[in-house]
């Protein structure tokens, strides 16, 4: 009896034993959690009033910052208002503006909003919102996006109004989406240019060479164009080469006037219609057909030349052309 009862005594120590140790552990982890979380919370926070900040990469500087006020957190998340200064890369420097933005040091991303402008030697943007990612050399603006570009080769400028766009400053290309308006302004006026719609658009500065994308329409002179796709060589304008060139759902109206049976309404098909602007022709190829006030021509090839009645037509068999009578 006398050893059940120093039994007893010894387990029920022991429980009480492990027990204690247990809660002290529990408690000793209950407290390294609890100061780890307090070590996270801790934030380095600085503020500035009118500030003018630098960054340098390899002894150049490559982003400026002007600021009627900075906010820092951790040295690496920057908030500031109103914002102006320059952007740098290999390519091009950029000079900037805004309401409001962010920018992260790790991740070379800046942020700006409310009325940006983004201005540089030969292209001009405007935009509500606007991302550049210095790592990548992107540009992003979102919001009424308006787009100025000069070509280096051609001197044309390009006007663009969209919804969105981007830009590579590596590649010099730049691509353009929703609702996409412009117009292509010639360095010589009396040369004349032309205005079109799309819903997307690239712009390749360094070929000289811009492709539009789904329900284009293009105005030219006399012409009303529209197709799925179209291309403008922007260094064919006074080559014999094809200036510009439409495909897949083709349609072309042109009023003509002064001609022998006075002012009439000439309309054509095609799967294909290329421009060429120093011979004034235009090509239609794939299952070509024209309608010019009674007459329905038709051929294989079918060659037009602005405000001129004379239709040129290659068939497969013979060549010939058709001229309505007086």
């Amino acid at each position: 009896m006398h050893n059940k009862k120093n039994s007893l005594v010894l387990v029920a120590f022991c429980s009480l034993s492990v027990l204690v140790l247990y809660k002290g552990l529990g408690s000793t982890k209950s407290n390294d959690v609890n100061y780890g979380k307090k070590t996270e919370k801790i934030v380095e926070k600085a503020f500035f009033k009118e500030v003018h900040y630098f960054k340098i990469e390899d002894f150049v500087q490559r982003v400026e910052l002007q600021s009627k006020q900075l906010d820092i957190t951790n040295n690496i998340f920057f908030e500031f208002l109103t914002p102006r200064g320059n952007l740098s890369s290999e390519q091009e420097n950029y000079n900037y503006s805004a309401e409001s933005g962010k920018m992260n040091q790790k991740t070379e991303i800046m942020k700006l909003k409310g009325d940006v402008r983004i201005s540089g030697e030969s292209s001009d943007f405007a935009a509500g919102e606007f991302l550049y990612n210095g790592r990548s050399k992107m540009m992003y603006g979102k919001g009424k996006v308006a787009a100025q570009v000069v070509d280096s080769k051609t001197l044309d400028i390009i006007k663009v109004k969209a919804s969105e766009f981007s830009s590579n400053l590596r590649t010099q290309i730049l691509e353009m989406s929703g609702n996409v308006k412009g117009e292509l302004i010639r360095q010589r006026a009396y040369e004349g240019g032309l205005k079109f719609e799309s819903e997307e658009l690239t712009l390749n500065s360094l070929e000289s060479h811009l492709k539009m994308y789904k329900s284009v329409k293009i105005y030219r002179n006399n012409y009303y164009l529209q197709s799925q796709n179209a291309e403008i060589f922007l260094e064919n304008f006074n080559k014999k080469l094809k200036y510009y060139e439409l495909y897949d759902d083709v349609k072309l109206e042109e009023k003509l006037s002064g001609g022998l049976s006075g002012e009439q309404l000439r309309r054509a098909y095609a799967e294909k219609l290329e421009g060429h602007q120093r011979t004034g022709k235009i090509i239609l190829t794939g299952a070509p057909r024209v309608e010019q006030g009674e007459d329905i021509i038709k051929g294989y090839q079918i060659t037009l030349r602005e405000n001129v009645e004379l239709v040129e037509v290659d068939d497969s068999q013979s060549n010939f052309s058709l001229k309505r009578k007086k």
